[in-house]
């Protein structure tokens, strides 16, 4: 299916999901789990696509489709379709490795431009921690809940954000398209921010799970489209 079809996919079914007048289980949204799952899957599909379809940055496809298939994973589990004993922990683990695989394309697509690509992650690497740090502190830590956990959370926490620092260094040094890139880092924490207070804080925020997949499916969308268009 070419790219363009499977975004358009992903924006009607998403619409689908917001307008039609189910929830999900736990009422906290409207995008019902198998609107979910098959945002996700497109998702993979669409990144696979446009690495065997001869994208131009050929190693940042490849690394961002394997990242995107460990999101996959990370998604099941979130959504308890792979039974675990602590989803969250497992999710913050596959998700990690998609993370590590992103950073891997961000470097490879950024190798021929090293100066300018340090520029822009010295002053990523500086933001985001205090954004990560900072947001732990002030909204996801929670004594009430265990060690591991919380700890985790910090630790995913600054992962996802080195994540977006490498971002924000591709664009920096690539420019074009890859400032989808940049901002698909952002809007994955933002993302992640919103399950933390949520799940581990235990802030209720109104159709949590709608921004939760909203922010999500926008940032996994910016990272994988950006190597078709630049």
């Amino acid at each position: 299916m070419p790219t363009i079809l499977l975004f358009l996919f992903q924006l009607i079914l998403f619409a689908i999901g917001i307008i039609g007048p189910w929830r999900d289980a736990n009422a906290t949204g409207r995008l019902p789990r198998i609107v979910r799952m098959l945002l996700s899957f497109s998702l993979v599909v669409a990144a696979f696509e446009i690495w065997f379809g001869g994208a131009k940055q050929a190693t940042y496809a490849q690394w961002v489709a394997f990242g995107m298939l460990a999101s996959f994973i990370g998604d099941l589990i979130m959504a308890k379709l792979i039974p675990l004993p602590n989803r969250l922990i497992g999710g913050m683990i596959a998700f990690g490795i998609a993370h590590v695989f992103y950073i891997t394309a961000y470097v490879g697509a950024s190798v021929e431009s090293l100066d300018r690509w340090i520029v822009g992650l010295v002053v990523g690497l500086g933001f985001y921690a205090v954004i990560s740090i900072g947001g732990w502190f002030a909204l996801i830590r929670n004594p009430q809940k265990d060690r591991a956990t919380n700890i985790g959370a910090l630790v995913y926490g600054m992962l996802v954000g080195t994540m977006a620092a490498f971002a924000l260094g591709l664009a920096s040094a690539l420019g074009g398209g890859f400032w989808l890139t940049a901002v698909g880092g952002l809007l994955f924490i933002v993302s992640d921010f919103i399950i933390g207070i949520t799940d581990i804080r235990g802030i209720k925020i109104k159709n949590a799970n709608d921004w939760i997949w909203l922010t999500y499916v926008a940032g996994q969308a910016g990272i994988i489209y950006a190597g078709a268009i630049y």
